[in-house]
């Protein structure tokens, strides 16, 4: 998968991800992702067809996750853990975002 391809994932978070494609653009196993799966770390779609599929915005979390998992030799549910708050951070963000902006036009 080209960078151009992850980045599209990264930027559009309403895309759907395969298990194949989350495989290939984050470098993980098939089994190690069945793992996350089984902490919940990681949840896919329902009802998506025969291969299961992901939301495009587990790609970068679990792209970072699997990075340090690399870096500082984690084992799975570490990394399972650093996944949940690598999400919740993310969306900590979002939400700061949103009422920066609120509070800009506010008082503008």
């Amino acid at each position: 998968m080209s960078q151009e391809q992850i980045e599209a994932f990264s930027l559009d978070a309403s895309a759907v991800i395969t298990l194949s494609e989350l495989v290939e653009c984050c470098g993980i196993s098939t089994e190690e992702l069945d793992e996350l799966m089984a902490y919940n770390a990681l949840v896919p779609l329902a009802g998506q067809g025969q291969e299961l599929a992901f939301s495009a915005q587990w790609v970068m979390p679990l792209r970072k996750a699997c990075k340090l998992r690399v870096d500082f030799d984690l084992d799975l549910f570490t990394v399972a853990i650093l996944l949940e708050n690598l999400k919740r951070i993310e969306v900590l963000e979002h939400q700061v975002q949103s009422l920066q902006a609120q509070v800009s036009t506010h008082f503008a």
